[in-house]
């Protein structure tokens, strides 16, 4: 007579272990998902602060050219040639979360 079982199944380190396992590979998801999710949280909001900016700028452009700051001399380069001209300057200021930016544009006056 045979008096040993033959064991079947998993040991409880053998669970233990894939357990362990498990809690790191959630872990690693849960940090890249939390930091992602803030990742496109910011990008909206500066997606947004710069479509208010735009805005400004284009009511701006529309109430006319006397709106616009001094002067400023500009010189286009392109394929070795240089075009000189004259422009005005918008200058908006638009901020997001803890970040502050500019935004320029710049129009040709006669």
């Amino acid at each position: 007579m045979d008096f040993v079982k033959k064991q079947e199944g998993f040991t409880i380190i053998e669970i233990i272990i894939a357990i362990a396992i498990l809690m790191i590979f959630l872990f690693a998801f849960m940090t890249l998902s939390t930091s992602s999710i803030g990742g496109i949280f910011g990008a909206g909001e500066k997606s947004s602060a710069l479509f208010d900016a735009q805005r400004k700028i284009d009511r701006e452009i529309d109430d006319g050219p006397a709106n616009g700051n001094d002067e400023v001399p500009l010189t286009l380069k392109f394929n070795g040639h240089e075009l000189p001209i004259t422009a005005k300057e918008i200058e908006i200021i638009y901020e997001y979360d803890d970040h502050t930016g500019t935004l320029y544009y710049y129009y040709p006056v006669d």
